[in-house]
């Protein structure tokens, strides 16, 4: 079965950076180690951490609290970025949910 894309990353691309902020974005209130990070978005942990590596040094993401071994990582809502990001995200997913009741209110009217 495939996957369906975010709005997000239909825009930005599916990138393993992409894919970590539009994951990280929907799941805001809670933290996560690569490994969960990794299965969630199907992507290679190599590729996810590489990924968080990026973020923490723009303060998009940051290190929460260890569980055993494993670092746990959230969205950094305190960053400017991180709010123009769910902005940009929240904006997206209007355009694209607006543009898909029109075509569904089209497709009503012909019928």
């Amino acid at each position: 079965m495939k996957k369906e894309r975010s709005s997000f990353t239909l825009v930005f691309g599916p990138t393993p950076i992409i894919k970590v902020i539009d994951f990280l974005l929907t799941f805001d209130s809670f933290d996560y180690s690569i490994a969960q990070i990794s299965r969630e978005i199907s992507t290679k942990w190599e590729s996810v951490e590489s990924a968080i590596i990026f973020l923490l040094k723009k303060k998009i993401v940051k290190a929460t609290r260890r569980v055993g071994k494993a670092q746990l990582y959230m969205l950094n809502k305190d960053s400017p970025i991180t709010k123009l990001l769910s902005e940009i995200d929240f904006k997206i997913s209007k355009l694209f949910i607006e543009k898909e009741l029109a075509k569904q209110k089209k497709i009503a009217i012909s019928a």
